[in-house]
């Protein structure tokens, strides 16, 4: 080809068709420079249409975490829901003794008013985005600042659970010696309740303790405190991720 262009060359200059070499010279320019810019273009498109698909791997693995600790945190809610209705439960028996008294439901709710639990939430992706600089990538300037917020939510969470900490296990600490003293060894579910009915327990006797009815009301509050803060604050606040996060994948498949 090179050879091709020289040969033209030659005849121009050879026949004195100098105006007819410049315009020619300028022709091979002009498409010497206009490869080069093709060559940029599609080079920009797949650099372009790459980063674009590393984008959605990005934000699928973060809407599949974000959705995975929504998942985490309905769970907890459920949890402390229960241990609220099992504290409440327990205060009514206490204030008023029932003539029979189911040993198996009357140990299940006092061991799991006695549960601390944590919300324990993962964002892997994330982390890794912000280490490794590719959270630019993300245009929504909305769903980078929410991500941000939602450690400062977290922490939060972590601050009523840490909170909350302190009553319930003095609860399960206190309710002990009226109880077997091997209570503390019994890990019981649903599937293994009859061994809740060999467990002992003076219900009189700890009705008649006021530090373990003031306990109780203390685990209610902050029960329905923790639960509020959740739902209403923590749980909207994945939801609106998620929304955010769909919005993007949307965008980046257009």
């Amino acid at each position: 080809m090179i050879s091709f262009f020289r040969k033209i060359r030659q005849q121009l200059l050879i026949q004195n068709g100098l105006t007819r070499y410049l315009l020619y010279a300028l022709g091979e320019i002009f498409l010497v420079v206009i490869g080069i810019l093709i060559a940029l273009q599609v080079n920009n498109w797949n650099e372009e249409n790459k980063l674009k698909k590393q984008k959605a791997i990005l934000l699928e693995s973060l809407k599949t975490e974000f959705e995975e600790n929504q998942n985490r945190l309905d769970i907890l809610l459920s949890f402390i829901n229960q241990r609220e209705a099992y504290v409440r439960s327990l205060l009514g028996m206490m204030q008023q003794i029932p003539f029979q008294v189911d040993s198996v439901e009357t140990v299940f709710a006092l061991e799991r008013t006695g549960f601390v639990h944590y919300f324990n939430s993962t964002l892997p992706t994330y982390e890794e985005m912000k280490s490794s600089g590719t959270l630019r990538l993300i245009d929504n300037k909305d769903l980078k600042r929410r991500m941000a917020d939602y450690q400062t939510f977290l922490e939060y969470s972590f601050r009523i659970e840490d909170d909350n900490k302190g009553p319930i296990q003095q609860f399960s600490e206190h309710i002990l010696k009226y109880m077997e003293s091997d209570f503390g060894d019994v890990n019981i579910t649903f599937n293994e309740s009859r061994k809740y009915a060999s467990v002992k327990f003076d219900l009189e006797a700890m009705s008649n303790d006021p530090e373990i009815q003031y306990l109780l009301k203390i685990i209610i509050q902050k029960s329905v405190s923790e639960a509020g803060y959740k739902e209403r604050i923590f749980s909207p606040g994945l939801t609106r991720n998620i929304d955010l996060i769909e919005g993007e994948l949307n965008q980046t498949a257009e």
